[in-house]
């Protein structure tokens, strides 16, 4: 099942309930791989990353982003991004009153007043989807016996769900 998690968003005073769910693995694949392209069009990705690989490119996303700011995001082209931002955006439903309405673009305008909400939001749902990039694992460098085996290694991703 996929993660999820509920936060509550001041829109302006108005107190909205937000369920912000996981893209599914086939999803979030795809939009690493757009992204990646979408960046690397740019400069932004450099020789050493993998694009053959969604976890390197979203990893060399991460690094380059770091490196450069917001520097490298000046050359993306808005309408290219915007369908990326969107599908972030479709990861999160409005679920006030007991009924869920997922966050289109059409219907976004009718619920959201505050630019900064729409940020908030997207911003949740990259740390959702993106989470596992914060846990640790072992080094993909030469073995020099300080690392332990992989198969002794326990499962460092912990997936809990709320239904």
């Amino acid at each position: 099942m996929r993660k999820e998690k509920t936060i509550v968003v001041d829109d302006r005073g108005r107190q909205l309930t937000i369920k912000i769910r996981e893209m599914s693995a086939l999803k979030l694949e795809s939009w690493i791989a757009r992204a990646g392209i979408l960046l690397a069009g740019t400069g932004i990705l450099d020789a050493r990353t993998d694009t053959r690989n969604a976890g390197e490119v979203a990893s060399g996303l991460g690094r380059a982003l770091a490196e450069s700011g917001l520097s490298a995001l000046g050359s993306l082209d808005y309408e290219k991004a915007r369908p990326l931002l969107d599908e972030l955006l479709a990861c999160c439903s409005r679920v006030d009153a007991g009924v869920e309405q997922p966050l289109t673009p059409d219907v976004v305008e009718g619920i959201v007043e505050d630019v900064r909400t729409l940020f908030t939001l997207r911003k949740e749902a990259l740390a959702l989807n993106f989470g596992f990039f914060g846990q640790g694992g072992p080094s993909a460098s030469a073995d020099d016996g300080a690392t332990p085996r992989p198969d002794s290694l326990k499962p460092k991703i912990s997936v809990r769900s709320r239904r």
